[in-house]
């Protein structure tokens, strides 16, 4: 079996969070949000259940992600969700959840008291 055949059984499909729905929501529900759809892309690119990717624990080197599956990520998710990401802060994050945290800070504004935020459920 290929890997795209693999890939394609694990994550059947990646659908992205409507832009509005994440615009309207709170900070914590936005995260949320984004970090399951995060989960699916690299679960689909690294051939991995996305509910079993590391988004706290793993830079996204040791998840796998290297150039050609950042510059992957990177268009995946830009056209997905309308926004620009820097493909060297997606190759150097210290976690998934970094791009998740970023992505929730271009895609709605910003809690009034950060440090208050309940952290994403794994």
């Amino acid at each position: 079996m290929t890997r795209t055949a693999r890939s394609t059984r694990t994550c059947p499909s990646t659908a992205a969070p409507d832009r509005a729905t994440l615009a309207a929501a709170g900070h914590a529900e936005r995260r949320r949000l984004l970090d399951g759809y995060v989960r699916q892309e690299l679960g689909r690119l690294i051939d991995l259940a996305p509910h079993l990717v590391d988004t706290v624990g793993r830079p996204m080197r040791c998840l796998g992600i290297g150039s050609i599956a950042g510059l992957e990520l990177q268009a995946r998710m830009e056209s997905a969700l309308n926004v620009r990401l820097n493909l060297q802060m997606l190759l150097l994050a210290n976690s998934a959840a970094e791009l998740v945290e970023c992505l929730a800070g271009q895609l709605g504004p910003q809690p009034a008291h950060p440090r208050h935020e309940p952290p994403v459920p794994a």
